[in-house]
């Protein structure tokens, strides 16, 4: 049971935690933004749009279904925020 609740943690943290972090990477200091932080920003938001893809197509509940959307939600935003 302790690894499947391990399973679960891994699946939904990057859409849970790696969009809305990136999202903020995006806002905090806009006229100063390094490549090494872009490249973090644009890392986190693919993994979190992957991540909250399988979510959201996958029919797993409703509370996975909310937490798949904030997460490709805020990804597509920070990556919009970086073009």
């Amino acid at each position: 049971m302790e690894s499947l609740a391990l399973l679960a943690a891994i699946i939904v943290s990057p859409a849970m935690f790696g969009g809305p972090l990136a999202l903020l990477l995006s806002m905090w200091r806009k006229e100063r933004t390094s490549k090494a932080r872009l490249f973090s920003i644009r890392i986190l938001s693919v993994l979190a749009l992957i991540s909250g893809a399988f979510l959201v197509i996958g029919n797993v509940s409703r509370g996975a279904l909310l937490i798949g959307l904030l997460g490709v939600s805020t990804s597509l935003l920070a990556l919009w925020r970086t073009k």
